[in-house]
């Protein structure tokens, strides 16, 4: 009488373990890109969201935002707008935030980034009707990343001019330009 044979052998386990093995190696960078792009997507769409929040409270206050907090949190009577002036009370009274629906607090996180609480204008101070910039920083972006939203943004990848900047000098930072009058 044959005894019947349970498991499997050896060579069948590696030859299982080789097609597994196989199967992971061509899976894996199809999988990652998805992952980057998904990334890049929430990057892109969560500047989009800062930008139109700093556009609407503009419209209300009549000033550009000096931090991301004051998209979401009623000016005190030291905030300052983008060139260091104080808000005037009828400015203050002017908020009608919170401009954005997630609370922010200090840093918005957006995929593996953070994006800093303070805006930078340039010029410093406002020259009158002179246009400037206002730049969020987004700290931490790996370059993939900053290439698709650079791609998304200006139709081109050119990290070193336009709409989207990025280098890696310290913590990989990306910035996001935006185009402003006045302060």
């Amino acid at each position: 009488m044959l005894k019947r044979r349970v498991g499997f052998s050896l060579a069948e386990a590696l030859i299982a373990l080789a097609i597994i093995a196989t199967m992971a190696a061509v899976l894996y960078p199809a999988m990652s890109a998805q992952l980057r792009k998904g990334q890049s997507t929430a990057v892109a769409s969560t500047l989009t969201n800062l930008r139109d929040a700093i556009v609407a409270y503009r419209g209300n206050v009549a000033d550009y935002p000096r931090t991301l907090s004051l998209l979401t949190n009623a000016p005190t009577v030291t905030a300052t707008d983008a060139c260091g002036n104080v808000l005037t009370a009828a400015q203050r009274n002017a908020w009608r935030g919170p401009y954005l629906t997630q609370n922010v607090s200090g840093s918005v996180t957006m995929a593996d980034g953070t994006a800093l609480d303070t805006l930078i204008r340039t010029p410093a101070t406002d020259a009158a009707t002179a246009p400037g910039t206002l730049t969020i920083r987004v700290i931490n972006i790996d370059s993939t990343v900053a290439v698709d939203v650079d791609r998304q943004y200006d139709g081109t990848v050119d990290l070193t001019s336009g709409i989207i900047l990025w280098n890696s000098a310290g913590s990989d930072t990306l910035k996001f330009i935006i185009s402003i009058r006045n302060c």
